[in-house]
């Protein structure tokens, strides 16, 4: 029986599905960032406009993460019985990183951004009262940015370990 086609398999269906998870989520990162918000405030009337279909996308996109982190997840499954454990638990490691960023990005923050939303009453021309609220919603807007950059270096980090290590794996015969 030839097990190194086999394992072959395995490896091709483990980077195939890392891949994929990563391009998920961090080019949906990357793409939102650079390609959509700012130009959905550029084009669109007004910020209030803006931010509701910004916050719309954000939700979609967070989703679309969760998928990308499922995938990565899935690919270190396929790989725990060939890989070296330290080898699968560092990238699992680093998976759990991301995914506390995750949580409190897309969990935490954005709920907090979206309760101070619906109580400001116009980004635009705000009222005395609603500029506190500005103020705050500034800093967790701040703080969102920070840990989705945060997942973008742990993402390519992710991607360079995981190729060395389906590299390394693919130059050691299997039985």
């Amino acid at each position: 029986m030839n097990t190194t086609y086999k394992s072959d398999k395995t490896l091709l269906g483990a980077g195939l599905l890392f891949t994929l998870g990563a391009m998920l989520w961090l080019g949906s990162l990357l793409f939102f960032g650079v390609g959509v918000a700012m130009i959905i405030f550029k084009i669109l009337p007004t910020k209030d406009l803006a931010g509701t279909l910004n916050a719309a996308i954000l939700h979609r996109l967070n989703m679309m993460e969760l998928v990308g982190a499922a995938s990565m997840g899935i690919s270190f499954v396929l790989l725990w019985q060939r890989a070296a454990k330290r080898d699968i638990m560092s990238l699992v490691g680093i998976l759990c990183v991301m995914l506390l960023c995750w949580c409190a990005y897309a969990l935490g923050i954005t709920s907090e951004m979206n309760i101070l939303r619906a109580n400001i009453n116009s980004f635009d021309a705000p009222t005395e009262a609603a500029k506190e609220l500005i103020t705050r919603f500034r800093g967790y807007h701040v703080w969102y940015s920070r840990l989705v950059s945060v997942n973008i270096v742990f993402g390519f980090g992710l991607v360079v370990l995981q190729m060395r290590l389906l590299l390394k794996m693919a130059a050691k015969p299997h039985e």
